[in-house]
């Protein structure tokens, strides 16, 4: 980090290996979006040094490779398996979603134009709340196993039961209220609104 300047792109070797540690990230998946385009490293607000993701999409979200160095907690694989199992229907739903032109953001009102200005939001109930009856639903955390080449946290996390996740996907499709909102929505708005809830 100390390295480069503020603004300066990373350059090709360690941009190689902050692809592979950003795996680590306990929100990987989120911080990928699209799939990563390269990294920059930043001024933050505090004045510090930071690191941007850039996406292949040209959008960007800053991630914190300290959190990727430190062990992940059992429930917050056991959640990123979950959302990792439901992506698939997440891009369904935005693809669906633009198939006739632009999209009125659900929580801004605002008129989103294509899905790379685009994110989908689960409500009512909210991923995690749904993500944890299902859990609850079927054994709790302890029947939640990591699959044992994926426990050691050097590549994304899988759940070892195939059927667990099959069930899951199901619950999923038949529970899941999803809207299309604005990223800024998503990662802005929202986020402060369950913050201070």
């Amino acid at each position: 980090m100390n390295t480069y300047r503020y603004d300066e792109v990373v350059g090709e070797t360690d941009e190689e290996f902050l692809r592979d540690l950003i795996t680590r990230h306990p929100d990987y998946e989120e911080k990928a979006g699209a799939g990563v385009g390269g990294f920059v490293v930043v001024r933050t607000e505090w004045n510090n040094r930071g690191l941007m993701l850039v996406r292949i999409d040209g959008s960007d979200i800053d991630i914190s490779w300290q959190e990727c160095l430190r062990a992940t907690p059992h429930a917050q694989q056991v959640r990123g398996c979950l959302r990792r199992a439901v992506k698939e229907q997440v891009i369904t739903h935005v693809t669906e979603a633009f198939r006739h032109g632009p999209v009125v953001c659900a929580v801004t009102g605002d008129s989103i134009a294509s899905t790379d200005q685009a994110d989908v939001d689960h409500y009512q109930p909210v991923f995690e709340e749904l993500a944890e009856s299902f859990i609850q639903a079927h054994g709790g955390l302890e029947a939640f196993a990591i699959a044992p080449d994926k426990a050691a946290g050097f590549s994304v996390a899988e759940l070892e039961d195939a059927a667990l996740v099959t069930d899951w996907q199901a619950y999923h499709r038949k529970h899941a209220k999803l809207r299309v909102i604005t990223r800024h929505a998503n990662r802005s708005i929202l986020r402060k609104k369950i913050r201070s809830e």
